[in-house]
């Protein structure tokens, strides 16, 4: 898509290369005055954007608080809170090693990283195999070194979870509550794994927007991307191919030997 995108790729607040914030906020309105702030930094104006799973809350608070900036806006593999989440975290009698327990074992961040500190590995092996259309031997081993080293990050298995929180879920289920009385204007995608949220992809994203479009993602699990790329990079392309024009050519040559972590001096 960098043959005529300019695609920039952040990490969420305490993910990755990002910082871990101090206050321990991983609402998705929080991260969205991120992005807010990355887009304004960097003089864009108006963007296609497109998230995938945790990112996708921060994506859609974006195109509610800002929409100007939203030409186009694109989700795959998630369901918001307060409107569909409560029913993914909530124990069923059909639960087993593929099911969504995942989201409530990680909901008190705390015990999570008790539990789990030391076996940054096996966690991320499980979900991976348990997550994805053809287990973890879709994956090279690179990508899943990767989150393992990141995980492994001093503070960053606690910010993991701190994006699963149930305090954190309960503040987005209440900002997301007014798509019920006022839904997304921006042409909106939202798509969903054939081996993972296709059978809830209609009911949990149909009314959250008026322009929107609805798709299942070919031989793909949790992870598109890694998963079906040329199916997920062709998809993303017609969709927003027509909203092209509206964007402003991104000139990042002015970030070329200056300093950003501070204000100038």
């Amino acid at each position: 898509m960098a043959e005529k995108y300019t695609v920039i790729a952040p990490d969420n607040r305490g993910m990755g290369d990002s910082t871990i914030p101090p206050d321990g906020d991983y609402t998705s309105e929080a991260m969205a005055s991120d992005l807010e702030g990355l887009l304004d930094y960097l003089n864009i104006t108006k963007a296609n954007i497109f998230s995938h799973d945790k990112g996708t809350g921060a994506a859609v608070a974006l195109a509610m608080k800002r929409p100007s900036l939203v030409a186009a806006l694109g989700v795959v593999e998630y369901g918001l809170p307060g409107h569909g989440y409560e029913q993914a975290w909530t124990p069923t009698y059909t639960w087993d090693t593929y099911g969504l327990w995942p989201l409530a074992a990680w909901a008190v961040p705390e015990e999570a990283e008790r539990f789990m500190e030391g076996r940054e590995r096996e966690v991320v092996l499980s979900f991976f195999f348990h997550a994805s259309y053809t287990g973890i031997s879709g994956f090279p081993a690179y990508a899943i070194d990767s989150v393992v080293d990141s995980l492994r990050k001093p503070g960053s298995l606690r910010a993991m979870f701190g994006t699963f929180a149930a305090r954190n879920m309960g503040l987005d289920a209440e900002f997301f509550g007014a798509l019920n009385k006022k839904p997304l204007t921006v042409p909106f995608l939202a798509m969903a794994g054939e081996a993972s949220l296709a059978d809830v992809l209609k009911p949990v994203w149909g009314p959250i927007g008026k322009n929107t479009v609805l798709d299942i993602v070919l031989h793909s699990g949790n992870f598109p991307a890694d998963e079906n790329p040329e199916w997920l990079e062709q998809r993303l392309n017609k969709f927003f191919d027509p909203y092209l024009h509206q964007l402003k050519v991104v000139d990042l040559s002015v970030l070329k030997n200056r300093v950003t972590f501070v204000p100038p001096i």
